[in-house]
């Protein structure tokens, strides 16, 4: 959900409701907001508690906060390719184009004089959307601390690292399926809306694919995990004793895994009083403070956490953005740019936490082993990244890539014909270049269908004589997504290398008794130094190269933008 459908869904979202990329990413950043703000006070006092019942009450409350997500879908009137009414015989002429039934002559209504206002109440459901995200952030705390350290707790050290890494590429084999069914879904099921005849194809800049059933659809899994996750112990009892607890829920007086944490050799030098007083902290609020400081003090817990913390905010506003950058940078559908993010991209996350916590276990590496192998697959990384500079061209649209003025949409061919730009409705000239509608490239009239499917127009003043227009954008020709795809694969491949380590080191270099609180600590610097800000500062520049933004309101309010400039 939070790593598949949330990013796949951005470029939808923002043309559904007229959302620019920094606003979305607010929305994207709103469940990091709900996760910081709760995750040292879950792991400070869940430590005791029973920890695995915690995770299936934070299901429950995911499962309400997909819903919440969901939500603007039932609640927003029907989706139209633009918020404004210009006039009745606009309007007529629209439903006549979509219907079939008007091809010619094709008389342009003035904009000028009969401006309508628009319905206003899309910028809300931003808030809902938000809210949902919150909601997914309050319900995932307790699993990503809590629920990692009551897996390290229950295991053999050795055997630590390749559980982990387990865990830790299951939470990016979700994302997997999310970008995968995600793309599939905006590509084939499409939003409902009026005029629907008009929109043949997903590649159409005006398409908007039915975003809201991945989340109900995850909203139904969360809450049957309730249930299953509920029913586990406080701690896991002895192997042996495995069956008989699951079947008889047998109380046995052995501590259990207990002697598993009992046996191990702390890394971190402590002298007896100060593991008796870290127990004291885990039960006293007022020693809240004194724990916080306790862990700034450890050098390689504070390195560490400011590592995560650069690793966070690039692959945050990477992955946030990554469809839409795919999809504008090399000219893919949305749904075909999600599909190509998730099933490339993320299993190579994958295979990058199973192969760092199989290194650790292979090689039973200690902690200064293993902060070197982490420092070298982040210098591998960073001697990398300029390869990612590969991108295809701009394409044709005349007054903004090309041909008559290049940065205004309106020429000496189209001045009389009262254009506006709330209405994205792209047609492809003869001459190979995109016009932002059949207005700006001054057809009157249209002549027929190819294929009964897309329109075609003809005596376009701003085409050469003979030449047609036909609906939608211009095929362009680019060889080089393969390449930066395997590129990619590469970076993200060595940057998880060193995830499931870093994690390993975190909890052996602190105390057992503040191990949940650490890792709640982490998170927390994570998340408010690395992947909040991470979506905004993307969300911002992609912003700033948006070379025409929809105009709303009779152009006095901006929307979504149009066109980028790559």
């Amino acid at each position: 959900m939070i790593g598949g459908l949330t990013n796949t869904n951005i470029s939808t979202l923002e043309r559904r409701f007229g959302l620019s990329s920094s606003q979305s990413a607010l929305v994207v950043v709103s469940y990091d907001v709900a996760f910081c703000i709760l995750t040292a006070f879950v792991t400070y006092f869940g430590a005791t508690a029973n920890r695995p019942r915690l995770v299936g009450i934070g299901s429950a409350i995911f499962g309400i906060g997909a819903f919440v997500y969901a939500l603007p879908h039932f609640l927003s009137p029907l989706y139209k390719f633009g918020d404004s009414t210009l006039t009745s015989k606009w309007n007529e002429l629209f439903i006549g184009l979509a219907l079939g039934t008007v091809h010619k002559p094709f008389i342009f209504p003035s904009n000028a004089t009969n401006c309508l206002p628009t319905d206003q109440g899309l910028m809300k459901f931003m808030f809902v959307l938000l809210f949902g995200q919150l909601l997914l952030g309050c319900g995932t705390v307790p699993l990503y601390t809590l629920g990692v350290a009551y897996i390290e707790d229950s295991v053999p050290k050795n055997s630590a690292p390749i559980y982990l890494g387990i865990a830790n590429a299951a939470s990016l084999f979700g994302p997997a399926i999310g970008f995968a069914c995600g793309g599939y879904i905006l590509n084939n099921f499409l939003q409902k809306m009026p005029y629907i005849s008009l929109l043949t194809s997903s590649s159409d800049p005006r398409w908007v694919g039915a975003w809201w059933i991945g989340p109900m659809a995850m909203m139904t899994a969360s809450w049957i995990l309730v249930i299953p996750l509920c029913g586990f112990p406080k701690q896991l009892p002895d192997k042996k004793y495995m069956y008989c607890y699951i079947i008889l829920n047998l109380t046995r007086k052995d501590n259990g895994t207990g002697q598993i944490r009992a046996e191990r050799k702390s890394e971190v030098h402590t002298n007896s009083k100060e593991e008796a007083e870290n127990s004291e902290l885990e039960n006293s609020l007022k020693n809240f403070p004194t724990a916080v400081m306790r862990l700034f003090k450890n050098p390689a817990f504070c390195f560490l956490t400011l590592a995560g913390c650069s690793t966070g905010l690039t692959v945050s506003g990477g992955s946030s953005f990554m469809a839409k950058f795919i999809q504008n940078e090399f000219h893919t559908s949305a749904g075909t740019s999600a599909m190509l993010a998730g099933a490339i991209l993320v299993p190579a996350a994958v295979a990058g936490h199973l192969l760092g916590g199989g290194l650790i276990s292979r090689f039973q590496m200690e902690t200064p082993a293993i902060l070197k192998l982490c420092a070298f697959s982040s210098f591998l990384v960073a001697c990398a990244s300029p390869l990612l500079l590969l991108r295809c061209g701009n394409k044709a649209m005349a007054g903004i890539t090309a041909t008559y003025n290049r940065s205004n949409l309106t020429s000496g061919c189209n001045s009389n014909c009262n254009c506006q730009t709330e209405f994205y409705n792209p047609v492809c000239g003869g001459n190979g270049v995109a016009y932002f509608s059949p207005c700006y490239a001054g057809c009157p009239e249209s002549s027929g269908y190819i294929n009964s499917t897309i329109q075609v127009y003809n005596n376009c003043s701003c085409l050469g004589v003979n030449e047609t227009a036909h609906a939608g954008v211009c095929e362009a020709s680019c060889f080089k997504l393969p390449l930066f795809l395997g590129l990619a694969l590469f970076m993200v491949l060595l940057t998880f290398i060193s995830h499931t380590p870093a994690v390993v080191v975190s909890l052996r270099i602190v105390p057992p008794s503040m191990r949940s609180f650490a890792i709640g600590l982490e998170w927390l610097f994570l998340r408010a130094l690395g992947t909040i800000p991470g979506p905004i500062l993307y969300g911002s520049f992609i912003d700033s190269t948006c070379k025409l933004w929809q105009s709303k309101e009779c152009g006095t309010v901006r929307g979504s933008c149009w066109v980028y400039d790559s």
